[in-house]
């Protein structure tokens, strides 16, 4: 009766909406909240093992970006030297987007490389300007870093996260 109903566009938007406020303002007290969310996501989608293969490969490849961008000095957080575990939490849904409400994207990859330059790299400003993360640059070399880091990113995790799976992971369903 449910299946499905995380892949709509508006319930999968939503919950990456609250997913991302939870991690911004309330950071490690919020991971339960977003474990929550994937938990569902996964119970109410469809194809649960091919959406978490796609979430796993494509938030650790993001995570990974922003585990190298923290160990460059580049971002700084309040947990340490490393990025929190509430960033890979956020990471996970991030991903769980990408073959639901960020799909339109797959088959527009220049719009794609535009949208994810720019919207990627105001999210982490916001995340700034919030309190969740500083730069170790200014805020403008920082940007201009992002938008070419997201230029790229964007695109990449929409092509993991749906054509490569088969072939990174293997066809378990």
């Amino acid at each position: 009766m449910f299946s499905g109903i995380s892949q709509r566009f508006w319930i999968n938007l939503l919950g990456f909406q609250l997913a991302w406020w939870c991690a911004i303002l309330l950071r490690q007290d919020g991971l339960l909240i977003m474990a929550l969310l994937l938990l569902a996501h996964l119970m109410l989608h469809r194809q649960p093992g091919q959406e978490l293969k796609a979430i796993l490969l494509c938030g650790c490849t993001g995570f990974a970006i922003d585990l190298i961008l923290t160990r460059m000095g580049l971002f700084i957080f309040a947990e340490g030297h490393w990025p929190p575990v509430w960033l890979l939490c956020l990471w996970f849904c991030f991903s769980a987007t990408l073959r639901q409400s960020l799909s339109y994207f797959r088959e527009h990859p220049l719009l794609a490389s535009g949208c994810g330059a720019v919207a990627g790299s105001l999210t982490y400003l916001a995340a700034a300007r919030l309190g969740a993360v500083s730069f170790g640059v200014s805020e403008l070399a920082m940007f201009g870093m992002l938008l070419v880091i997201w230029m790229l990113l964007f695109p990449l995790l929409l092509k993991l996260s749906h054509s490569e799976i088969r072939e990174v992971w293997g066809d378990a369903n």
